[in-house]
């Protein structure tokens, strides 16, 4: 029998996280951490919960927490006051429904959306939803979480079908940092049990970082991100890098054009295949691929072997289990990312991170790096390396409503 869910609450919390320290990639810095909260509470009194991970500056993908914050308070939150969902994607049904209206702030960006823009079977607001897919990803994510956690069933345990172990392992993502203290970091987390790094990379001193890191600890797991900052002119510093026996590198070439938007399936179908054959370390895809079709796109060029996870930046939950089902049906690697967001988003990639045919362990370590306190109450710290996982209803875990209300900004609510 098919379950209805009928909500009667929607709140946002705009929310600011004061760092520990300030994280360096080659696009950019992040000192303090502004993120929103998505509340759904339900006639039963059951609240799930989302988390929008967009940046306040578009370095790393084109929407940014303003625009998200505009499409939910104006359009997205209120819509949804008073509907019943009758199954777990019941939200693409309604939102056919939704009115085609958008604040200027949302329609006038580098992807416009207008009604030429949509296909012609495409409802506009399924065109918003695409174009946005971070603020639709924290809403769905706490639909979902509320639909699931209201009839006591784990969201992702439910949703997300394989084996999954009953912990993970650590894995530490090191920014853009002077190379001796990138060496007494890494150690350091060597130390605590942690047997995979990610290293920021950038031209000029990519090759002098991971080898040095390689010569320290030849038996670690080592990878390496980019984040886009390579000039195809600067190939040979990547050719470079097959000679370290990284894991994978991810988003090694520049694919983005004048208005921020990713180019990565032209720019890689464009490249000659005597460079792909040249790079022998495996090519992971994180910014530029932000939908199942991207994912085509990109595996249907030939350089894409892994791709990392992010839920936010996938559009929701369903986007993502659509992309691992085309991953495991065409031996594509996976893995589960992280984007220094709360314990909200991170703790659903925390158990995505269990599955068992995941390439590496994730970009997850302890919360405790990154924020003083966190605003869910299962501490995400790794001992000796490792974290036990829970798969409690819903999201897994409750929300410090303590924590969360001394980091709010703002709070909105639609009943």
């Amino acid at each position: 029998m098919t379950h209805e869910m009928t909500i009667t609450k929607l709140t946002l919390w705009h929310i600011g996280l004061p760092m520990r320290f300030t994280f360096r990639t080659s696009q950019g810095t992040l000192s303090h951490r502004e993120s929103l909260i998505v509340g759904v509470t339900t006639s039963s009194g059951y609240t799930g919960y989302g988390e929008v991970v967009a940046f306040t500056e578009p370095f790393y993908t084109a929407e940014t927490l303003t625009k998200s914050k505009d499409i939910l308070l104006t359009t997205w939150l209120p819509f949804f006051v008073g509907k019943t969902l009758s199954g777990p994607w019941a939200m693409y049904d309604l939102i056919r429904d939704m009115p085609n209206t958008a604040p200027d702030a949302v329609a006038m960006t580098a992807k416009t959306v207008d009604s030429a823009s949509a296909p012609a079977d495409e409802p506009l607001a399924d065109t918003w939803r695409s174009h946005y897919p971070m603020a639709w990803a924290g809403l769905e994510n706490a639909l979902i979480h509320a639909y699931y956690g209201e009839q006591r069933l784990s969201t992702i345990g439910t949703l997300v079908l394989g084996e999954k172990h009953k912990a993970i392992e650590s894995g530490v993502v090191l920014g853009d940092m002077p190379i001796p203290d990138l060496l007494k970091a890494v150690d350091a987390h060597v130390a605590k049990g942690c047997k995979r790094i990610k290293l920021k990379l950038k031209p000029g001193d990519a090759v002098a970082r991971v080898a040095t890191v390689r010569k320290a600890h030849p038996d670690i797991i080592l990878a390496g991100d980019a984040n886009c900052s390579f000039a195809i002119e600067q190939a040979d510093e990547i050719i470079a890098l097959n000679a370290y026996n990284l894991r994978s590198l991810e988003e090694p070439f520049r694919v983005k054009d004048a208005s921020g938007n990713y180019k990565s399936a032209e720019v890689y179908r464009s490249l000659p295949q005597e460079l792909r054959q040249a790079i022998k370390t495996p090519l992971c895809f994180d910014e530029s691929v932000q939908s199942l079709a991207e994912l085509k796109a990109m595996h249907a060029t030939g350089w894409l072997d892994v791709l990392n996870i992010k839920v936010g930046r996938l559009g929701g939950l369903r986007e993502t289990v659509r992309c691992l089902d085309y991953c495991r049906a065409h031996n594509i690697g996976f893995w589960i990312g992280s984007m220094v967001e709360s314990g909200v988003s991170k703790y659903m990639h925390v158990q995505l991170a269990t599955m068992a045919d995941t390439w590496m362990a994730g970009d997850l370590s302890d919360m405790s790096r990154y924020f003083e306190k966190d605003i869910i109450t299962t501490p995400i710290e790794f001992s000796k390396g490792c974290l036990a996982v829970d798969f409690r209803p819903g999201l897994g875990t409750d929300i410090d409503e303590s924590v969360l209300n001394e980091y709010t900004v703002a709070k909105f609510v639609f009943e």
